[in-house]
């Protein structure tokens, strides 16, 4: 079993301020990317909390056509649903708003969730390993849409690329499987409050019982950017 690599903690007092940290550490990044090989894959958490982060990254001048986004998981929902990451992403982020970015959608895939899933496998399949991952946190320490107690999509082999999910009363789900989250080049976890501070502490302490320990042990190592509130 490989070493997990280190563990790099950026605490700052607002999510404002861990967003701007982060979209400058992970632009450093990208344009090192397009400068290497011409390209840059990046794939960015839906939700709420990073709304600010992609706001903040569209700021930064980047060769905005060499990179492609993807999300790290979707809900099984329509394109235009105010649920769908896909929709919050391309709000929040105006290189994708204006065509300048590539993006990969987990809504072409059809209308059943396995067929759909096997689809989005073939797809991923053909593209590089990504190059930034850039991750949420559930207050139970899931990660994209791998929650505890999914033994199927926490136990898909290294050959998966994306994984369906049915987590109890919440919508079905798309996401990246955890060869993907794990492969990235660079990782970081965004998260904010005391709650998931505890949660991190945990995963830290006994990763294997928790979605986010794919994250932790990693031997490229882990930037976790906090936030107090």
């Amino acid at each position: 079993m490989s070493t997990a690599g280190p563990l790099l903690r950026h605490r700052f007092e607002t999510l404002a301020d861990a967003s701007a940290a982060l979209a400058e550490a992970v632009a450093v990044r990208l344009r090192t990317c397009v400068d290497e090989r011409g390209r840059a894959l990046l794939a960015v958490p839906g939700g709420t909390t990073p709304a600010r982060f992609l706001a903040a990254l569209a700021e930064h001048e980047l060769p905005w056509e060499s990179v492609t986004v993807l999300p790290t998981d979707e809900r099984f929902v329509a394109p235009d649903d105010l649920a769908s990451n896909e929709r919050m992403i391309r709000a929040a982020f105006a290189p994708l708003r204006d065509g300048r970015a590539g993006f990969v959608s987990f809504h072409s895939c059809g209308d059943d969730l396995a067929a759909a899933a096997a689809s989005l496998d073939r797809l991923l399949a053909g593209l590089p390993a990504l190059d930034i991952v850039v991750s949420g946190m559930g207050a139970d320490g899931h990660i994209a849409s791998l929650f505890p107690g999914d033994a199927r999509g926490l136990s898909a082999g290294p050959g998966v690329h994306a994984v369906a999910a049915t987590p109890p009363d919440l919508p079905p789900r798309l996401s990246l499987s955890p060869a993907r989250l794990r492969g990235a080049g660079h990782a970081c976890l965004l998260i904010s409050g005391q709650e998931k501070e505890r949660v991190l502490a945990s995963a830290v302490e006994l990763p294997g019982a928790f979605p986010v320990g794919l994250l932790l042990g990693r031997p490229q190592g882990l930037d976790v950017y906090w936030a107090k509130a």
